[in-house]
């Protein structure tokens, strides 16, 4: 069976995108912080220089393996199941914590910063486009 480039390209093509492009979250964005149990607060600089402070639901790019486990996951809905009395999830930076016990003895750490991106201001994740916040 012959195969040329074009029928592999849009072999690929065809594959869901399963990460947002990324990297420019921490440095683009500042006045970080998490609203339990799910939500994601930042103020993320606009193509025009000016600052927007948006707010995104990470139960939309955030999936749950077994009880504690985060991992990347359109609609994935990881702070709908994470078990109540574990801790709930932590901030620093953009690196997201979790905790398997009550001792937190067991953790589950994801950077966001691999997951999130500023498009103009916008946090984006997973195809996902946080809305404006002007909440405390």
């Amino acid at each position: 069976m012959k195969f040329t480039l074009a029928t592999i390209t849009l072999g690929l093509a065809a594959l869901p995108e399963f990460a947002s492009a990324a990297g420019n979250f921490l440095a683009s964005c500042k006045d970080i912080y998490w609203i339990n149990p799910n939500f994601l607060v930042a103020t993320c600089k606009k193509k025009d220089g000016t600052w927007m402070k948006t707010r995104q639901d990470m139960n939309l790019c955030i999936g749950l393996i077994g009880d504690w486990i985060l991992y990347a996951e359109d609609e994935g809905h990881a702070f709908y199941d994470l078990p109540w009395g574990v801790g709930g999830a932590e901030l620093e930076g953009a690196v997201i914590t979790t905790y398997g016990d009550l001792d937190r003895s067991s953790m589950s750490k994801l950077d966001l910063n691999t997951m999130v991106e500023n498009r103009d201001g916008y946090m984006w994740c997973m195809g996902h486009r946080s809305a404006p916040y002007s909440g405390k």
